[in-house]
């Protein structure tokens, strides 16, 4: 069960006993058992949660509950035990341990009240102390004023005066903390509500005890119980420090506690100087707290008056950048070298600037039209992108223009720019000569390939006789024969297969296919190498020496499976040459 329940359950059945077993002698004993099984769980949970914890920072409240604890298990005994055993100086003693709750729980709600925010929150720590003077005054109507005649002797009497100080000091801290914003959380609320319910209580009780009216003043006695409990729960968790927002969220109270004040005393007798004491303390502090407040009030408007200033010269530059920005963008669309196109949200052409015209003509290409459709219709701010008419490729800035249902469109042609782009990575790539794939490639290619292959042959070729081929041909027909190798290298390769020109007379295949496989092929390639290259009527003849590296036995990188096709290659070109050998 979840403690609203619990406490609302609590309450039903308490008063529901108490109202059918109404009686001067039953209402008082029933009462009382509650309130003591009751404030024994406060106790025990008090002693749980802070009197076993020699840390915890809020052990004084632990310390005052069990105290409180005490004071009303002493005072029932007292009241059981005949006349002759229960002195009237016993009271008194008994009363210590009450007040010490009171004091003790006034000093710790003191520490919570942050004080060196008064210079900047004089008007909050006013309305507390202006609620205070209203409940000192109604507790002095109803209890205080009585307090000598119901006391039975001087003891007693200062007992009862120092008990009833601990509890104004305990209702000042805690309005305090009530006008200074505590009760904003849930949490925080939790403490204001259990010091407003111990407030009911001990008025209700102590108004009707004095006038000896012991049944009904039983009828308070249950709710001790519940804003003990209250405490426990805040301090049990509560940290040290508590950041609080302090705002002016209740400046009604002092006004509406005012009016109250000022009816309760016109209607109930109190003596003529506790009645002037009452309205001039009380109308100074009204005083004072009108004369922060209109401090407060004209700050306020100097301060809204500022705000208001800064802000028309911000909408006055705003202004000024707004119209500056309108002659850039003009500026800017007539004088661009680039086509600049004005289009509206829709994409339909609204103008262009002279290189726009001069370039498209009067109207827009469709299919530009139609990329500018789909791009400027949510356009929020400037973005780049690029969009293709044809073989044309333009670099395209579109720019909104604020509070305007238009768009301008910044073109610049870059096929060129992209052509030459394309033909550099080429170049990166492939061999200019031969066209054949370059070594940075075949070694990107081959890196990746590898990864997704079972087995594959490397195959490293040079030509044999090439370098004469230069001496007597000359260097045109060596480059012939390198452009005709390429083309026979070409002429069996499958899909996934490269061939490549490491430089010079050196090439390099890569197969992926079995021993057998790769065999067929180097056979049918030296066929194809050993045909005459015809250069302009003249035969040429060369020869290859071609080593092979095999995937993954010879080698599972590119590098290593170079190295080892290239000693094969070595091997057959100083043995015997127009031949073949794996690794």
């Amino acid at each position: 069960m979840t403690r609203p329940y619990a406490t609302s359950l609590y309450l039903l059945l308490t008063y529901l006993i108490l109202a059918l077993t109404f009686d001067q002698t039953w209402t008082c004993a029933i009462a009382g058992s509650i309130t003591l099984i009751g404030l024994s769980f406060c106790s025990w949970s008090a002693f749980v949660h802070f009197l076993r914890r020699p840390n915890h920072p809020y052990r004084r409240i632990g310390q005052a509950i069990v105290l409180f604890w005490l004071g009303i298990v002493i005072n029932s005994v007292l009241a059981s035990l005949p006349d002759r055993f229960h002195p009237i100086w016993s009271d008194a003693f008994a009363n210590v341990t009450l007040t010490l709750f009171l004091f003790l729980t006034a000093m710790t709600l003191a520490q919570l009240i942050d004080w060196s925010s008064f210079r900047q929150h004089r008007l909050l720590y006013l309305d507390g102390f202006i609620l205070f003077g209203m409940s000192f005054v109604f507790g002095y109507v109803m209890i205080l004023q009585d307090v000598p005649d119901f006391a039975r002797n001087t003891v007693e009497l200062i007992a009862m005066t120092i008990y009833s100080l601990c509890f104004m000091a305990l209702i000042l801290f805690s309005l305090i903390l009530y006008t200074t914003g505590l009760s904003d959380t849930v949490r925080h609320r939790t403490l204001i509500q259990a010091i407003a319910l111990f407030c009911v209580a001990n008025f209700g009780y102590y108004t009707f005890l004095i006038r000896d009216q012991l049944d009904l003043a039983a009828f308070f006695l249950p709710l001790y119980p519940l804003s003990l409990f209250g405490l426990i729960r805040y301090f049990r968790c509560v940290p040290v420090s508590t950041t609080r927002k302090y705002t002016l969220s209740r400046p009604y109270l002092p006004y509406v506690s005012l009016m109250l004040l000022l009816v309760w005393i016109s209607f109930f007798q109190v003596p003529l100087l506790v009645y002037v004491l009452s309205i001039a303390l009380l109308f100074s502090l009204f005083l004072i707290r009108q004369y922060f407040s209109e401090r407060l009030n004209r700050r306020l408007l100097e301060e809204y008056e500022v705000i208001q200033l800064d802000l028309a010269q911000q909408v006055k530059e705003q202004t000024s950048l707004l119209e500056l920005r309108k002659e850039e963008y003009r500026r800017l669309f007539l004088d661009h070298p680039e086509p600049i196109l004005q289009v509206n949200r829709t994409g339909t052409l609204q103008t262009m600037n002279p290189p726009a015209l001069q370039h498209f003509g009067q109207q827009l290409p469709e299919y530009l039209s139609s990329q500018l459709r789909r791009e400027v219709g949510r356009l929020e701010i400037s973005r780049k992108l690029l969009l293709h008419e044809g073989t044309k490729t333009y670099d395209t800035t579109l720019i909104p223009v604020p509070d305007h249902e238009y768009v301008y469109v910044l073109l610049s042609d870059i096929t060129e720019t992209l052509e030459q782009q394309q033909w550099l990575e080429e170049l990166g790539y492939h061999d200019a000569l031969t066209r054949l794939p370059n070594r940075r490639y075949f070694e990107d290619f081959l890196q990746d390939r590898l990864t997704q292959i079972e087995a594959g042959s490397l195959l490293f070729i040079d030509l044999d006789g090439f370098k004469q081929v230069n001496d007597r041909y000359g260097h045109d027909a060596g480059d012939y024969v390198l452009q005709e190798t390429a083309n026979r290298l070409r002429l069996h390769l499958r899909e996934h297969e490269v061939a490549a020109r490491l430089g010079g007379d050196e090439f390099i295949v890569f197969l992926p296919r079995s021993k057998s496989e790769t065999v067929r092929y180097t056979e049918d390639l030296i066929n194809q190498l050993n045909q005459p290259f015809l250069f302009h009527g003249t035969a040429i003849s060369v020869t290859p020496s071609i080593g092979i590296a095999r995937y993954p036995e010879d080698g599972v990188t590119t590098s290593l499976l170079l190295i080892q096709a290239d000693e094969a290659m070595y091997s057959v070109k100083q043995h015997e040459k127009n031949a073949y050998r794996f690794t």
